[in-house]
This record gives structure tokens, sequence and C-alpha cells, in this order.
């Protein structure tokens, strides 16, 4: 026979049948059982029938209901939710410390929390004081403000401890808590990690910024240090070998004299030069070159830088020209610091130009509103690999050019740092065999529009 379910607790419709003709003939059997001894009438024996049918069934529902009473009573204890061990076992797999905290007492630690403290088991922390936990390293206005949030049941904000390990040793952790509800305990929640290794890395960062910071007052100081001690003596050096050289009172008997004399000039000159492009970038590098603006004429700047090196652009037979735009407005800007960015790149055009080449000064308004001062020459120039390398401080392009001349490295690095603490760009353009463009371009803010006199054709 098919079984059809009729209720929530599983019941069928054969069950049902049994148990209806049982509670009849239990009713029919205790009414001809009186009917028999003489307690009843005939005619009410279907009455009694009826109620004995009635208590029958009123007793098996008592019965049943005081049975399902007692395994709700008991069923916490014996048979716990499903996701209750789920849960758990999350708690426990957890790498944090997880512990939760009765009235200030440890009342729960998960077996994170367990090593990390260091014993051998739960029982060891259990219903020690919280506080025990917290080593005396940390500061006591922490301990306090979470003695008195566990006590109350409150919510313990994020803050950094350290952790009091069975060992001996100390763990710096973070710890925050949040409070849970029950009555009448104050029950807190407490979550505990581990942030040692990050605080060892900070402070393995501290200690290398601070012996950064004193490698860089120490550098700072020989420089300085060295500003005064070799340049001096090369001033005399200098001074004296260019009056040997010239022969300022009277000739020197010796014409192998006068060339060595010259030798030492010129030794001591591009000695003095490196020390000053050492220095002058060791004060870019440490933020403290400053700019001593004022209104300047980038004409005359131009002219000025022009006439230093048309000795040296004659001697190895390079033409300079200029090219420079009428009514070009005046600049705010630092003149001397303009002239060391020209210098230098003029000096580079005339080095790097083969002889019978040219080198080319051009200073035009850009189409931005700003100003471009562009040194071109027809030297040896550059692949752009080979440009990125020249921007790098201390490094030289090697070729057959270059070998010829001596140098810092630093020309090019300290152009760029000078222009760019005007607020400007150095943009450079080459190519191997045919030349290089650089052009120096000052921003909008530099400009002022009174117009200076052209000197173009000097």
């Amino acid at each position: 026979m098919e079984t059809v379910p009729v209720g929530p607790h599983g019941g069928t419709v054969r069950q049902a049948a049994l148990h209806g003709a049982l509670i009849i003939c239990v009713s029919v059997g205790a009414t001809l059982g009186l009917l028999t001894l003489g307690v009843l009438e005939a005619f009410a024996a279907p009455l009694i029938t009826i109620l004995i049918a009635v208590a029958t069934v009123a007793m098996a529902m008592l019965f049943r209901l005081r049975r399902r009473l007692s395994r709700a009573a008991i069923a916490p204890e014996t048979d716990p939710p499903a996701g209750e061990g789920i849960y758990a076992s999350i708690v426990a797999a957890m790498p944090e410390l997880i512990l939760i905290s009765r009235n200030g007492r440890i009342d729960y630690v998960n077996d994170s929390g367990i090593r990390m403290v260091g014993v051998a088991s739960a029982d060891i922390l259990l219903a020690r004081p919280v506080l025990d936990l917290v080593d005396a390293v940390t500061p006591r206005e922490v301990r306090e403000r979470i003695e008195t949030a566990l006590l109350a049941g409150e919510a313990v904000a994020p803050c950094e401890i350290w952790l009091a390990r069975f060992d001996g040793a100390a763990v710096c952790v973070e710890a925050c808590g949040v409070p849970m509800a029950c009555q009448p305990d104050s029950l807190v929640l407490l979550t505990v990690r581990d942030i040692s290794d990050h605080r060892r890395t900070e402070a393995a960062l501290r200690r290398a910024k601070e012996q950064a910071e004193l490698a860089n007052r120490t550098r700072s100081q020989f420089l300085a240090n060295m500003s005064h001690e070799l340049r001096t003596p090369l001033n005399a050096i200098i001074g004296f070998s260019e009056i040997i050289a010239d022969e300022a009172f009277g000739p020197t008997g010796q014409p192998l004299y006068t060339e060595y004399a010259r030798d030492i000039r010129d030794g001591g000159r591009h000695l003095l030069t490196v020390i000053n492009d050492i220095l002058d970038y060791s004060k870019v590098e440490d933020g403290k070159m400053e700019l001593y603006e004022d209104i300047g004429d980038i004409a005359e700047i131009i002219a000025a830088s022009v006439r230093v090196v048309i000795g040296r652009a004659e001697s190895a037979d390079v033409r300079i020209t200029q090219e420079i735009q009428e009514n070009l407005p005046h600049v705010l800007a630092d003149a001397m610091k303009l002239k060391q960015v020209l210098l230098n790149l003029l000096s580079n055009a005339v080095k790097f130009t083969a002889r019978g080449g040219n080198v080319t000064v051009s200073a035009a308004v850009a189409p931005d509103g700003g100003l471009d001062v562009t040194v071109a020459d027809t030297g040896i120039g550059m692949t752009k690999a080979e440009i990125a390398m020249a921007l790098e401080p201390f490094t030289q392009i090697e070729s057959d050019l270059s070998r010829r001349y001596e140098g810092t490295g630093l020309g090019l690095p300290i152009t760029n740092s000078l222009v760019e603490l005007h607020g400007g760009r150095l943009l450079i353009a080459s190519t191997p065999s045919v030349g290089t463009r650089v052009t120096v371009h000052l921003p909008v803010s530099r400009i002022l529009r009174q117009a200076a006199p052209s000197l173009a054709g000097r």
C-alpha cells in the first residue's frame, strides 16, 4: 500500500487508520465490559463509548506532547546546531588570536592564540585576567583603556600592544574588540594580529634612512671643506701659472718653461671646473640650490655666454652663429644660472663638433607663450639610448671624439636640474653623425611683457 504524508510530523494514512481502529476497539471493549458487569444501562452505552474514545485520544496527545517537550529541553545539550561546529572550526583555524573576555577574564581562546602566547593548553589561560597577557612595555594608558572596556563590556578601539609570551618574549600585536550581547556578564570578543614582522621591517627602514641621512650630512660637510681646501690653492696655481705663461714680468728665457706654465694653467682650470661641477651637482641633489631671481634680457645672457666660449670655438675651428628673434620679452630668472646652462650646452656643442663644423644659438617665443633657447650643432650626435645615458650623472658616452676630452659627466645633468629649477624643460633631439639640438624651454610664468632690444647680428 502506498503511504502518503499527511502532516509536518511525517504521519501517513496507514498510521492514522491503525490509530483510529485501536481507539475504537478500546472504547467498544471498555463499554461492553461495563455492560457485562451491569454498571451501565443499554441506552447509555453509545455515549460512554464516545467519551472513552475522546479520553483515550486526549491522553495519547498529552503523552506525545510531553515527550516532544522533553526532547526540546535536552536538544541544545545533546544535538548542537549543524552550523555551530563549522563556526568553531573556522575560529580555531584563523591565524589571529581570538579571545573571549568575560568580566575581564579569559573565557575562550583559539588554537592560534595558544601558539601565539606559547602555552601547551588553553586550560592554562582560562579564567586568567586578560591584562596578564599584556606586557609591561605597553603604555600604561593603553593598558588602563583596555581594562576599562573589558570590565564594562564595551568595544576596544584598535591599538598596538606588546603581548607577553610565557617564554618571556614580547610580541608586537594589533588588538581590537567588539562587545557581545550577554546578560548579566560583560563579554567582549578580542582579535589580536601579530605585526612584529611589519615593525621589524619598519625599524630596519628607519635605521637605513638614518644611516643615509648621516652619510649625506658627512658628504655635504666633506664637499664644503673640499670647496675651501681645493679652490684656494687651485686659484693660486692658476694665477701664478698665468703670470708665467704671459711672461708678465719679462721673458722666462726658456720657451719650454712658458709652455709648461700654460699646461699648469690649463690643468688647474680643468680641475677647478671638475670641482665646481661636483659641488653644483651636490647642491642640486640636496635641494640646496637657490635661485636669485631678477628681470633679465635673454639676448644679453646669450651674448655673454657666447663671448666666453668663442675663443675655444675658434681654436677648434668651429663657427658659432646667433639667431635671436627681435623684441624678445624679458624673463624672470637667475641670470647666472641661465648663463651656466648656456655655457654647458655651448661647451658640449663645441667639444663634440669636428673642425669646420657649426654651432647655432637661437631664441624665440614658444607656441605656448613661453621662451625657447636652442643650441644646435653639426657634431657626432647621439642615439636615444645615449641621450638617456648622457642625462645620468657621472656618465660619459664613449666615442672616437669624446675620448679626447676629459670631464665628470655632470654637465648635462646639472643643466637639466637648473632648467627644472626654473620650472622649465630640457628637450634633446639628436641624430648620430648629423648633430644635436638641445632646447631650453622656459614656461610662460617666467615671461614678462616688456620687450628687450634686439641683439641679432652681434
